[in-house]
């Protein structure tokens, strides 16, 4: 009981932050697209690459989620110092995150987790601009024309879709396995446990090396990361854990190597090892002894107001549709005519569908009947020559064909 008392207080500290989030990101859904983004990113200069980091930063991409916009992107005209600009900056942080920081780890560290976001896209972004001088693209693709870009639904239900739909989707788990990895931190850990190596230095390291390999979302980092502060690492080490962990893993090295080749993929990482540790340096510097409130110490407790606990009880409703939403595309897809069925292996959210679709619709006489995400089975309308085709379309994306 004990466990799941930290468990529940978690999800009501961070639950009122989190459906802001989702609010918000919905209007970014419709405000903020791919297509728009793409228009300002093709030149290989300063400007474009402080577009790509600003724009990065409220979308809510994790580093598997970012993959197939990264791909859209750069296989749409984007430039390689912009793509990589975008590859840094935008799973470090996205508005539902920040908002959760706010809640869990206070105003400070919440408004420092997206300036650094922003400066580390920046330098990532330029160090290709001057030290990768090839600039020929490994794909390229007309743009996207008004017929696989138009949203036939209203714009209020685009907004509640993707916030409380799509966007649910594709957080939930890794939220949940946050959640429940903060706890177990809590539970087992004794307080002030790593503080003998969760500072300085070395501190900055250990959240390194465990952050850049691993799969991790920005939204469930933050409360992992409290956890890790209570039981000793300090708020500079944190920083790097943040920074680093979302903005990479493996998947997204693969892709990354693909798309802009291996000496800007080096570029890349090294920048991100780079901003991360001197932003964690810096914060310890500017903010010795800060320290997270109480309210989610040891002693994490039930108590809290009407407002929290009706936002927990809509959240813990919100996540549990979305794996509803998942359980019944999945049975849709098995009752839909098969054409053509393609098994794709690589897909981690919705945007990866919604990436995947786009495409696919733009390509004369061929139409997406139905994607699920959890198996990877697309049924899709197409002539036997076009199947080729859609296979190298969907590969150029990033992702795997099993035959």
């Amino acid at each position: 009981m004990n466990f799941i008392g930290k468990m529940w207080s978690l999800t009501i500290e961070m639950s009122p932050f989190l459906l802001f989030g989702f609010i918000i990101s919905g209007i970014l859904s419709v405000l903020l697209t791919v297509e728009m983004v793409t228009k300002y990113l093709g030149k290989d200069n300063f400007k474009s690459v402080f577009k790509a980091s600003l724009f990065g930063i409220p979308l809510p991409l994790c580093s598997c989620g970012v993959i197939p916009v990264f791909s859209y992107l750069r296989k749409h005209g984007a430039s390689k110092a912009s793509t990589t600009a975008f590859l840094i900056s935008t799973p470090q942080t996205g508005v539902d995150s920040i908002l959760v920081t706010y809640g869990l780890l206070g105003p400070v560290f919440a408004i420092f987790r997206p300036i650094v976001a922003l400066f580390s896209g920046i330098i990532g972004g330029m160090m290709v601009s001057l030290l990768d001088k090839e600039k020929k693209m490994k794909d390229s693709n007309d743009g996207c024309n008004e017929d696989c870009c138009d949203e036939k639904q209203s714009t209020l239900f685009r907004i509640f879709n993707y916030g409380f739909v799509k966007l649910p989707q594709d957080i939930s788990t890794p939220l949940i396995i946050g959640i429940i990895s903060a706890a177990l931190i809590f539970y087992f850990i004794p307080e002030n446990y790593f503080m003998n190596i969760g500072t300085g230095f070395l501190g900055m390291m250990i959240m390194l090396v465990l952050g850049l390999p691993t799969y991790i979302c920005a939204t469930a980092s933050v409360p992992i990361a409290l956890a890790l502060h209570i039981k000793g690492f300090s708020m500079g080490a944190l920083i790097v854990f943040l920074m680093s962990g979302p903005a990479t893993n493996i998947a997204t090295i693969s892709v990354a190597i693909k798309q802009i080749g291996k000496k800007s993929t080096a570029i890349y990482l090294l920048s991100i090892i780079i901003c991360s540790v001197s932003a964690g340096i810096i914060f310890d510097l500017l903010f010795p002894g800060l320290q997270v409130e109480e309210a989610l110490s040891s002693h994490m407790h039930m108590s809290s107001n009407l407002v929290q606990l009706i936002s927990a009880i809509l959240l813990v409703l919100i996540l549990l549709n979305s794996y509803f939403q998942l359980y019944a595309k999945s049975r849709k897809s098995k009752l839909i005519k098969e054409k053509c069925i393609f098994n794709i292996i690589g897909m981690t959210c919705n945007h990866c569908v919604n990436s995947i679709t786009k495409t696919l619709n733009s390509m004369p006489g061929v139409e997406v009947l139905s994607i699920d995400l959890k198996s990877g089975k697309a049924n899709i309308n197409c002539a036997i020559a076009d199947i080729n085709k859609i296979e190298n379309e969907i590969i150029s994306l990033g992702f795997k064909v099993k035959k």
